[in-house]
């Protein structure tokens, strides 16, 4: 038996079924991309019920802590060198605190080495005036990303990466709801099989349609 290339004929007739092949993979690349929203400078309001931190990831020297600020009071919430730990702040300690439902939660890493702390929100209030968190929201969390150096340091806004899920929403126009579940992972988000399915049959009719011709 001999092997060859295919005709050239042939060739144009695999062209069309081939990229859109190409084009179904990279929508599937894409899709967890677009499963979330990053902010710099985002904030964080309260929707009720209980909101649940985890400390996810910490790439610093420094000793530095979140924490949730109020008109009442502030609180120590998690350690950054805690890695894998979790902290769940209860409706009733919001409620102690003075915060309610429509309410900013002004969270803030406090970066104990430096006295430096660095807030969610707007770049003014920062002593630099600049930008050290990003919001991005996930299906059902929402993942905090910190730089603690002043001035920007590297920008690259990993120092420490904190995942909130519960009674919070990154949207001031937010409908109040329910308390979320948690996602097993924790940046990545599963393709969704019925965009990958309205192209697949697509695939199929064209292939059928050339080799019959």
């Amino acid at each position: 038996m001999k092997y060859g290339w295919p005709r050239s004929g042939r060739i144009s007739r695999l062209a069309l079924p081939v990229a859109v092949c190409f084009a179904v993979i990279s929508l599937a690349i894409a899709l967890p991309t677009l499963a979330f929203r990053t902010t710099y400078g985002g904030q964080l309001y309260y929707t009720g019920g209980d909101v649940t931190v985890d400390v996810l990831h910490s790439d610093t020297v420094f000793d530095e802590v979140l924490q949730l600020r109020s008109a009442f009071s502030i609180l120590d919430v998690a350690y950054g060198s805690q890695v894998g730990s979790r902290v769940t702040l209860t409706s009733k300690q919001l409620a102690d605190m003075g915060i309610g439902v429509g309410d900013e939660l002004q969270f803030g890493l406090h970066v104990r080495t430096t006295g430096y702390s660095f807030l969610l929100g707007p770049g003014e209030r920062n002593a630099d005036g600049q930008d050290h968190a990003y919001v991005r929201t996930g299906r059902n969390n929402i993942y905090v990303g910190f730089e603690d150096i002043l001035h920007g340091g590297d920008r690259d806004y990993n120092d420490t990466i904190f995942r909130f899920s519960g009674g919070m929403s990154a949207n001031p126009d937010f409908a109040p709801r329910a308390a979320t579940t948690i996602e097993p992972t924790e940046t990545s988000s599963a393709p969704q099989p019925s965009a990958l399915l309205l192209l697949l049959p697509a695939a199929g009719l064209l292939a059928f349609g050339i080799r019959r011709r």
